[in-house]
């Protein structure tokens, strides 16, 4: 079955406004987002094999459905998953992947076959992450990759550990490429913390590491064919210029000296956005410089019951508190799992790269949104990406 960039992955009917950030992030709009968050998780098509991967069962998932819950109306039993050895030979490196989407992606990647370098932060995460690899590939009787699992350590806030990355890798794969950067690792604060490079954690983690760890593994994706997938959010609608109040990156405001937001909301929303920009600015000078063999991607997972909530009020319900309470109970219960979460990055970092477009945006169900002209914004792109070499103290060469 020949896929298309507009549904590659076809797991749903419902439009990306399905869940609704637009009204930003205060306490009240967080209501109508998590009730939204509902209509997002009740509709899966019926594809079959899907762009070299296909829809399985998930038993797990679906036996923790609701009594009289249809299995075929919900997306509650359904994961894409890579065919077997369709990855044999690549190597995806995928930051963040201890626990959440990172680790999901990981453990359906290397089924398929891929040597995967998963990135965890501290050496403790790494046993505990490369241990529940291994024991997904054996429940499902995958003994040929056993011994293709690695973890290396990589703090994001610290820049000196994401400048020795390169080096680790290298002792650890000698000179194998990099067929897939897989740049999920994200973070969220409820208050301005700072790091000891004296940059905002938010924005350091979330962007600058990522683009410095980026920029210095380039010269070790594979020239015959690599792609670069970063994980962005819807929040990135969250994201405004504090003197004019309208929607987009505020340059004024990386390190969020000016406004920071509720909850760390703004904070991250700005990252997500920068995340998009990030995507497109490297795209478009891939493209300039004739460098056919880079497919650069974002996207929004949906809204995932990660490990990244339990930084925000959400997760601290409080009895005396109802909306903080009704909060956290309804995005627990309807949120998407990690197994669901993980579909559109599993999908684009191992799908047919003939349906994937460069430099565009995918959302939950695996489909190209078209994005609001603040997220496409060539010459906020520009200049994020300057001031990100000036910052990370880094020259970053696409060739």
């Amino acid at each position: 079955m020949k896929s298309s960039a507009k549904s590659i992955l076809c797991l749903g009917m419902l439009s990306s406004s399905a869940i609704a950030w637009s009204a930003g992030p205060s306490p009240s709009n967080r209501r109508g987002f998590l009730q939204n968050a509902k209509k997002a998780a009740v509709i899966i098509g019926t594809a079959s094999v899907i762009g070299g991967g296909v829809l399985v069962e998930n038993a797990q998932a679906a036996s923790t459905l609701p009594s009289g819950t249809s299995k075929s109306t919900s997306n509650k039993n359904k994961i894409y998953q890579p065919l077997p050895n369709s990855l044999t030979g690549q190597v995806h490196v995928i930051t963040g992947a201890s626990s959440g989407l990172g680790l999901e992606s990981a453990k359906r990647l290397a089924a398929a076959g891929a040597t995967v370098v998963m990135t965890t932060r501290t050496a403790a995460k790494a046993d505990v992450a490369k241990s529940q690899v291994q024991e997904y590939l054996e429940e499902r009787s995958i003994t040929n990759n056993q011994d293709n699992i690695y973890v290396l350590t990589l703090d994001m806030d610290d820049l000196a550990n994401v400048r020795s990355f390169p080096d680790r890798y290298s002792k650890l794969l000698g000179s194998r490429k990099i067929d897939v950067l897989v740049n999920n690792i994200g973070t969220i604060s409820q208050s301005r913390k700072v790091t000891n490079d004296s940059f905002e954690k938010t924005f350091q983690s979330n962007h600058l590491a990522p683009f410095l760890l980026t920029a210095n593994l380039f010269p070790q994706m594979n020239r015959n064919g690599a792609r670069i997938v970063n994980v962005a959010s819807r929040a990135h609608e969250f994201a405004k210029v504090i003197k004019t109040g309208e929607r987009g990156l505020d340059m004024d405001n990386l390190n969020g000296e000016l406004s920071y937001g509720f909850d760390g909301w703004e904070a991250y929303g700005n990252t997500k956005l920068e995340n998009i920009l990030f995507t497109q600015e490297l795209q478009r000078r891939a493209n300039d410089a004739g460098l056919s063999w880079l497919t650069v991607v974002a996207l929004h997972p949906g809204v995932v019951g990660t490990d990244l909530w339990k930084n925000t009020a959400l997760a601290k319900s409080d009895k005396k508190n109802s909306l903080q309470s009704f909060t956290s109970g309804l995005f627990y219960n309807n949120a998407l799992s990690n197994e669901e979460g993980a579909n559109t990055q599993v999908m684009l970092a191992s799908a047919d790269i003939s349906g994937i477009g460069k430099g565009r945006y995918y959302d939950e169900f695996g489909q190209v949104v078209d994005l609001a002209p603040f997220a496409r914004d060539e010459r906020k792109a520009r200049e994020l990406w300057e001031v990100s070499e000036s910052l990370s103290s880094c020259k970053f060469n696409v060739e």
